[in-house]
Order: structure tokens, then C-alpha cells, then sequence
């Protein structure tokens, strides 16, 4: 199987990552809808939601602190998941340095690099008040990422100028 072009691994990834982007938001608007509109029970201070065609629940603290961090990782979840599926939807042109893969990198570094760290020190500090640092990891991540996406960035952006200029020499 190719990974370029059409027919390709990248159009896999492109409806996986698409697919996934979706379903994640149709479950952020079903739980806000929710949320507002007390479709939810309460006992012993938790919440418990039903989840519709799964037959399963979420459950949480019923505190504002704790909703809004689930919605703020869903909307960040759902941010990085639609940009990889740009991503590889630009992959599945025939040419693939093009402008449409340089701007999705772009957002995808900022979104890693900048977005990330400012929503984790958020959620950890004014949202949840926490004080130590047990999941520093997820952030490490999030900064290897940022920086892996932020070197593809640069490669494509070559790519794109020698292509471009190489179609110009013909």
C-alpha cells in the first residue's frame, strides 16, 4: 500500500482522525447539552451521565472545577485530532508539499507548543488547584510533539520552495 496520494495509508489516517474528530465532537455537545439542560443524575456529590447508544456512563465529581477541565481537554482533543486529519488529508494530494500541509503544521506546533503548556498549567493551577507535579509527562509530550511538528514544519517548507522551484526550471 502507498503512504502518499490517493488510495493511500494517508487517506486512511485522514478518515480515522476525521471520524474520531467527529464522534468526540457529537459527545462534547451531547454532555454540554446536558449539562444545561439537567439531563444527568447527582449522588454523593458525583454526577452520572448516560451515554446514548453505548449503554455506558461518565461519572465525575459534580464540581465546576471538574467539568470544565473535561471540556477543555475534549475541545483540545478534538483541535489536535482535526488538525492530523488535515494533515494527512493534504498527504493524500498527489504533490505533497503544498501550503495546506505547511499551515496545518504551523497550527499544529502552536497548538502543541503554546495551546498545550498554557492549558495544562491551567487546569492544573486556577482550575484544580493542584500544587504537585504527578503528570508532568503529559506535558513533556506535548512539547516533544510541538517540537517534532515544528521540524516537520521547516522540512516541508524546503520541500515546498525546491518543488517550487524546480517546477519553474522546467
Amino acid at each position: 500500500m502507498k503512504i502518499f496520494g490517493p488510495k493511500s495509508l494517508s487517506s486512511f489516517f485522514y478518515y480515522i482522525f476525521r471520524s474520531i474528530s467527529i464522534v468526540l465532537l457529537a459527545f462534547l455537545i451531547y454532555m454540554e447539552f446536558a449539562f444545561v439542560t439537567n439531563r444527568f443524575t447527582v449522588q454523593d456529590g458525583r454526577f452520572n451521565m448516560k451515554i446514548p447508544l453505548t449503554g455506558n456512563s461518565i461519572q465525575g465529581d459534580y464540581q465546576f472545577s471538574d467539568i470544565l477541565t473535561i471540556t477543555l481537554i475534549l475541545i483540545f482533543g478534538i483541535l489536535l485530532l482535526y488538525l492530523l486529519s488535515n494533515i494527512f488529508k493534504a498527504l493524500k494530494q498527489t504533490v505533497i508539499f503544498n501550503k495546506g500541509i505547511i499551515k496545518n503544521l504551523k497550527f499544529l506546533t502552536i497548538l502543541n507548543l503554546v495551546i498545550g503548556p498554557i492549558l495544562y498549567f491551567l487546569i492544573h493551577y486556577p482550575i484544580m488547584h493542584k500544587t504537585e507535579f504527578r503528570n508532568i509527562h503529559n506535558l513533556i509530550l506535548l512539547i516533544i510533539f510541538g517540537m517534532i511538528s515544528l521540524f516537520l514544519t521547516y522540512v516541508f517548507q524546503k520541500g515546498y520552495t525546491v518543488q517550487s522551484e524546480n517546477d519553474l526550471t522546467i
